[in-house]
């Protein structure tokens, strides 16, 4: 008995860190602005890579509205235009694998942000390069195949009244392939029954724009045998939707890696969404898609200009400074356009509102030039 209360206990801490949820931490403060004496907030991180961050801000103090954001982790940008809204919301960032010892959050414009509730989502392995990680992830650690549930993934997310609870959930995977996704969505919540998620790995699209019912039902979708770091479920639209019970079907051996974390896969894609105006954030509002340095070949997405009273609707899309069209007029009815991408490179591919106007975005995919 005696030896098997140590093996139990033995065990415990590592049952604990397999868990792999995000970590949270107490930091938090105004900076920014006449009001806030603070310049920056600065959390110490563990010695693990980084995929992702998650906290809440307002630009509720003194009398602009103007808060914007700057998230590094020591010197490296991984958000560098966070558009802080006056009555706050959560915010979740994706991190590509990153090391280092301080989250740093700092103020782009001369106003005060209010930063609380700060979360890290640390992924496996001690070193930024993939094929050398090892180890626990999400469910349980361990190299067994099937169905692995993830009981801390849940919650109210999106829409007006769960607006603080950010608009995804994050998932750290294990480093094996994953086979299916499924979980439990309803669209109780709140007077609209409008609710649609986005599932993806990384940056490689699983299913957009589902249906979510009102009363409730489980989503199962299949996956080519994709590997990656993070799972997220996401809402489409400004409607709440409730996800619980969520699992992953993990395979053996290979698999082809995921868009969006590194040079593994032909194609980024990106939901898209409403950016622009003053229904969908204004002239600040942007699609930002990360491809880590590569050389474009194309760029494709739907747009239309259906949203608000005007039919004023312009876009701009640039890589990092490049641009590669400007003032593109976008119908009312909508329409596919696809642009050549010249073989520029960069870290991100950005589409904004070229006029502030509201323009809806979707089904965005940018194929890379022969490595």
């Amino acid at each position: 008995m005696r030896r098997l209360f140590l093996i139990v206990l033995l065990l415990f801490p590592i049952a604990v860190f397999a868990q792999s949820d995000w970590v949270s931490y107490n930091d938090s403060g105004c900076i920014g602005g006449s009001t806030c004496t603070d310049r920056r907030l600065r959390v110490a991180l563990d010695d693990r890579p980084v995929i992702g961050v998650r906290f809440y801000a307002h630009d509720s103090i003194g009398e602009k509205a103007e808060g914007v954001l700057r998230v590094k982790i020591d010197g490296n940008t991984i958000d560098g235009h966070v558009d802080i809204p006056r009555n706050g919301k959560t915010f979740t960032v994706d991190v590509d694998q990153l090391l280092g010892r301080y989250l740093v959050f700092e103020p782009v414009n001369n106003d005060e942000v209010e930063i609380s509730r700060i979360q890290v989502l640390y992924g496996r392995g001690v070193s930024r390069p993939r094929d050398s990680r090892g180890g626990g992830g999400g469910g349980g650690g361990g190299r067994s195949t099937g169905w692995r549930p993830y009981p801390s993934a849940k919650g109210c997310i999106g829409g007006e009244e769960c607006r603080r609870n950010g608009s995804r959930i994050t998932i750290a995977l294990e480093d094996q392939p994953v086979l299916g996704v499924r979980f439990f969505a309803q669209d109780n919540i709140g007077t609209r029954a409008d609710g649609r998620l986005n599932v993806r790995i990384d940056g490689n699209t699983v299913q957009s724009y589902i249906d979510v019912k009102r009363d409730g039902r489980t989503h199962e979708f299949e996956v080519d045998s994709v590997r990656g770091t993070r799972l997220v479920i996401e809402t489409a639209n400004d409607d709440e939707v409730e996800v619980k019970d969520v699992e992953v079907l993990y395979g053996r051996g290979g698999g082809r890696r995921g868009g969006g974390g590194g040079n593994w896969s032909r194609e980024a894609t990106n939901e898209g969404g409403c950016i622009g105006g003053e229904t969908c954030g204004g002239k600040r509002a942007r699609i930002r898609i990360p491809i880590y340095g590569r050389s474009v070949a194309q760029i494709r997405f739907y747009a239309r200009d259906d949203v608000g009273t005007r039919a004023g609707g312009e876009l701009r899309i640039r890589i990092d400074e490049e641009v590669i069209q400007d003032y593109l007029d976008i119908k009312r009815e909508g329409g596919n356009y696809s642009f050549d991408g010249r073989g520029v490179s960069g870290d991100y591919v950005i589409i904004e509102p070229a006029e502030d106007d509201e323009v809806v975005v979707r089904d965005v995919r940018v194929t890379f030039a022969p490595d």
